[in-house]
């Protein structure tokens, strides 16, 4: 141990005296080091059940950095910690000391070789864009773990990470060619054979630690080859302490490259890697077997593995039942016949198309032959595959998803043993747990290595909990033991396991560990408390037993404690803003970048604190009296908060549905009733009332408003970037329009507006920037409707409340949603349709509305309240354009559109009427999201996050037409790209007028 103490943690943690210097020394280097609280509190926790808040992060450039916080940790005897995405289960990369976040800056891919098929990488680069990559040559690194959208290539050697398919593909191990370290004197390593790239940096260094290493690995290769035969493990998915049954010697040269996979950063620190490629399959399919018991499903595992497949995965009832009740899960295609209790994904690949639906079907004939299941589905889809393999990597975060403090916790989710043996292991494994008292549980497997992931449901704030989890990982490690097993098959040991690592190899074996681990760090600075001289089990839990969201007091606040338990919006489901927050299960899919919208700021930024993960953090921390950020007044709280857009896309993308749009608008809220809001949010909030005068003075105000001195005043005094244009102000507003228009409709067809005539009825909200910017939306609205036989309806409504809601001004909200609800009430009751066409107005009352107006009212016209696209895709009946529209048609949709409700509707309708030609843009945010994007301190992030995909796919667009549906997503399209934007209304409004007026016409 080093002298470096390591203690539970409790209470108010100062930085160490001497982990400062760390920083301080690194700073005047260049480094980007850190050591402010928020830093520390956002990297004090990862996916697992455990928190130790550290001293200090540092995010290195380069190798030359990663050698220089080594040697400064050296020299003052800091631990230091290598943390790749934070998705760890076992609590391997929280340490006290440095963290070394290689993520935000070392994630270079060096170079991919087709030829030899090999890649250099740097530490830092995420697997997805590894593959993307390499996909372009037809190649993949094939470990595919479920976090691949942000799992680093780092963690992955770390972890030694396999996935579903290591029954084909094997693990990590199986692909490092080579690994690039940095070892505990700072000095480089290279270690790997068969390394023919230039671009590989260094050479070895024969010094004497390099020495020392490997003649200590030798000696143990040699000494206690008995014991490693003997106590090692035979499943395959074995990846306990360090690897000495991999340990090969050849031509003089010992393999320590594989000792160092698996060994979670204790042993040195990954600068690089050459790692091997191998072909994508060429055609995938899959066999959905559906059981109505979940140890069938195991038993049907063997079977299943006769077929040679590709994975095996199994899911069991827990995780279906969470994902049916999923807002994103709910939108996919659900593929499950009845109610199984496990399902087993069989996925086999093959290079003929024929073969592989030959060998589908034998699969399925096998299994019915045996009576194993009650349906065999055959996936032969790509859509359909993906759909249900992302419930599948989904998993861990579908379970945490539920509100409240009883969670399926990770403690003995790792083990394995013989595929052969899971059903008894697992029969067994139940007993284990009913026997401690234990209801529920969620097993979910990579079946086909007999590798299962358990989570016991259990309250960790309970005492009586924390020594029931410790009992049963002690029983299970037992009967891991006694299957022939490992308790740890590919998540790593960190605090969580490698406590049992003596009981599962002996106090031989550990004690070759300690050798090991002190021939290569004999100062004990990395990553300590792991494999050896391991931190206790049951400290440094996330939650200490007897604490409860409820019980904690969010100090010091000056607001008393009723005032602030009696927040604006709804958490009661949650138990209050803190039980929301800490729903966050740490499992880091808001720092996907590739797919999706969460989260916008950190996809342009790359940094922790602007995840959901790092906000939910902070907002957790500042929720207990446990961290270092002093209650929901705490000044750290505005730069966390600071670059969240309140897309809402965590609401639905984060597994565990943390909505960080709601709990920022709250915290806002409370903010200002302690500060005061700014003029700047209260003139965003005013944005109505100022519409309606710049509306009534045109063309004069839309000159002075564009002119040049206006927009620097504005920039000088409320920071409105002078760069971005306001929007022009309409001489006709839509309501003037609608008035002379619905006159014009009474005199020729005052049928429509008897109650009693055929027509249904639908009310149309005018939002304020389509009544006063862009009236010509809702006239195309207007016109789409009647031409499907709708009395449309514009009831004097007032603006949603969304301005002011995302300034944190909900008592102005509020009392806006109690107007409209006065105003709407009689048309929801009588179960008229609200319809609207700006999905941040219309969505607000489905989400917000009826959490400011807790009424029976407000939540009928919640439930009325949809968007236009979804009224019209009820139709059947939509004429189509055929032959009037030869270019193509990109439409890219709003983020509360895609988060609340999807795109699904809007594209049904599009390709109703324009075919083929309509396509989705495949794009995260544009950046606007209402003010932020004019906002000038935001101006430059704005702009980074619409060049993520939104503006390449634009300027890339050909003669394609953009359709969009949110007023500020056009807006920042032309803005930065120059290419005009209209809503899909206006298209969809032109293709009917064309096809009416060719109807007319008559054939030619």
């Amino acid at each position: 141990m080093t002298n470096y103490e390591l203690r539970k943690t409790s209470g108010p943690l100062p930085n160490s005296s001497i982990a400062p210097a760390v920083i301080d020394e690194l700073t005047r280097t260049g480094c980007d080091a850190r050591g402010d609280r928020l830093s520390r509190a956002l990297f004090a926790t990862d996916a697992s059940i455990y928190q130790i808040i550290p001293d200090g992060v540092v995010y290195p450039r380069s190798i030359g950095d990663v050698q220089a916080t080594v040697r400064a940790c050296a020299k003052h005897d800091v631990p230091l910690t290598a943390r790749g995405a934070g998705t760890g289960l076992a609590g391997g990369c929280v340490n006290r000391g440095i963290i070394l976040d290689c993520s935000r800056y070392m994630n270079r891919i060096v170079s991919i070789d087709p030829a030899s098929r090999t890649a250099i990488v740097e530490p830092g680069v995420v697997l997805d864009d590894l593959n993307a990559a390499a996909a372009s040559y037809g190649l993949q690194f094939a470990p595919d773990v479920a976090t691949s959208s942000r799992a680093t290539i780092g963690g992955m050697i770390a972890n030694n990470s396999c996935g579903a398919h290591s029954v084909m593909y094997g693990r990590t191990v199986d692909y490092v060619l080579a690994l690039e370290v940095v070892l505990a004197d700072g000095s480089c390593a290279a270690w790997g054979g068969g390394i023919a790239n230039s671009e590989w940096r260094i050479a070895k260094e024969e010094n004497a630690l390099t020495v020392r290493c490997e003649e200590l690995l030798r000696r143990a290769m040699r000494d206690d080859a008995g014991e490693i035969a003997a106590r090692f493990p035979k499943v395959m998915r074995r990846n306990g302490g360090y690897a000495l049954d991999r340990l090969r010697e050849a031509d003089g040269r010992i393999n320590v490259e594989t000792i160092i996979c698996g060994s979670e950063g204790t042993l040195a620190i990954v600068a690089g890697a050459v790692l091997r490629l191998v072909p994508l399959p060429q055609h995938k399919g899959l066999v959905v077997a559906h059981f109505a018991d979940l140890l069938e499903s195991l038993a049907a595992t063997p079977a299943a593995l006769a077929h040679n497949p590709a994975a095996v995965e199994l899911l069991d009832k827990t995780i279906l039942d969470a994902a049916r009740h999923h807002p994103a899960q709910m939108r996919r295609p659900w593929l499950v016949e009845g109610d199984p209790r496990g399902l087993l994904i069989i996925e086999l690949y093959d290079d003929d198309v024929a073969v592989l639906h030959n060998r589908l079907r034998d699969v399925v004939a096998d299994l019915k032959e045996h009576g194993m299941g009650y349906a065999w589905p055959m996936l032969l889809d790509a859509a359909q595959q993906s759909a249900l393999w992302d419930i599948r990597k989904s998993g861990l975060g579908l379970l945490m998803s539920r509100p409240g403090q009883r969670h399926a916790y990770d403690f003995v989710e790792d083990t394995a043993v013989e595929p052969a043996r899971l059903r008894d292991y697992i029969a067994r494994f139940m007993r284990v747990l009913d026997e401690e008292g234990v209801t529920e549980a969620s097993y979910y497997a990579h079946a086909s290595v007999g590798c299962l992931h358990v989570k016991p449901v259990l309250n960790l704030r309970q005492s009586g909990d924390v020594q029931k989890m410790h009992r049963i990982a002690d029983r299970i490690s037992s009967l891991a033991l006694e299957f022939g097993g490992t308790m740890t098959g590919e998540h790593g040991d960190g605090i969580l396991r490698s406590c049992w690592l003596e009981k599962m190899y002996g106090p031989r074996i550990v004690d070759a560990f300690r050798r090991i681990k002190t021939a290569f760090d004999p100062q004990g600075i990395f990553n300590p408390g792991k494999i050896v001289d391991p931190l206790p089990m049951l400290e440094n839990l996330r939650f200490d037993a007897g604490e409860s969201p409820a019980q904690s007091d969010p100090h010091p606040s000056p607001l008393p404690r009723r005032e602030r338990d009696a927040t604006t919006l709804d958490f009661s489901l949650y138990g209050g803003m803190s039980g929301l927050a800490e729903m966050c299960s740490g499992v880091g899919q808001c720092r996907q970048k590739l797919v999706g919208a969460m989260c916008p700021s950190y996809m342009a930024t790359g940094d922790e604190q602007h995840t959901t993960r790092g906000r939910a953090n902070a907002l957790r921390m500042a929720l207990s009296d446990r961290g270092l950020i002093d209650g929901l007044a705490d000044p750290v709280l505005d730069e966390v908060m600071d670059l969240c857009l309140s897309c809402k896309a965590c609401k639905t993308e984060c597994p565990t549905g943390v909505d960080m749009a709601k709990l920022k608008a709250e915290w806002q809220f409370q903010r200002n009733r302690r500060r005061g809001t700014p003029l700047r949010s209260r003139l965003i909030a005013a944005t109505p009332t100022l519409a309606a005068w710049g509306c009534r003075t045109a063309p004069l105000s839309n000159w002075a408003a564009q002119s040049k001195p206006a927009r620097w005043l504005m920039d000088a005094f409320l920071e409105i970037d002078r760069r971005v244009p306001p929007p022009k102000f309409a001489r006709q507003t839509f309501r003037q329009w609608f008035e002379e228009h619905r006159n014009n409709v009474a005199v020729g067809h005052s049928e429509i507006r008897n109650p009693n005539s055929a027509f249904p009825r639908v009310v149309y909200f005018a939002d304020t920037w389509t009544n006063y910017f862009t009236p010509q939306v809702g006239i195309a609205a207007v016109r789409v409707l009647e031409a499907l036989g709708y009395e449309v309806i514009v009831p004097p409504t007032v603006c949603c409340g969304r301005p002011a809601i995302s300034k944190g001004m909900l008592d102005e909200a509020k009392r806006l949603a109690e107007r409209n609800a006065a105003i709407l009430a009689p048309y929801a009751e009588a179960g008229v349709p609200l319809v609207g066409t700006e999905p941040s107005c219309i969505l607000t009352f489905a989400d917000e509305f009826p959490q400011l107006v807790r009424t029976d009212a407000a939540r009928r016209i919640a439930e009325r309240a949809i968007m236009i696209e979804t009224l019209l895709a009820q139709h059947s009946d939509i004429p189509q354009a055929s032959g009037l529209r030869s270019q193509a048609l990109l439409y890219h949709a709003h983020c509360h559109q895609k988060a609340l409700v999807g795109a699904g509707d809007a594209m049904k309708v599009l390709c109703a009427v324009f075919g083929d030609a309509a396509q989705e843009i495949g794009s995260g945010c544009c950046g606007m999201a209402g003010s932020f994007g004019h906002e000038r301190e935001h101006y430059d992030v704005a702009k980074a996050i619409g060049e993520e995909r939104l503006f390449p796919a634009v300027r890339d667009r050909g003669d394609a037409a953009i359709a969009v549906s949110g007023f500020s997503c056009r807006h920042q399209i032309e803005h930065h790209t120059g290419a005009p934007a209209r809503h899909l209304v206006e298209y969809l409004a032109s293709a009917f007028e064309a096809s009416a007026t060719r109807s007319a016409q008559g054939p030619v």
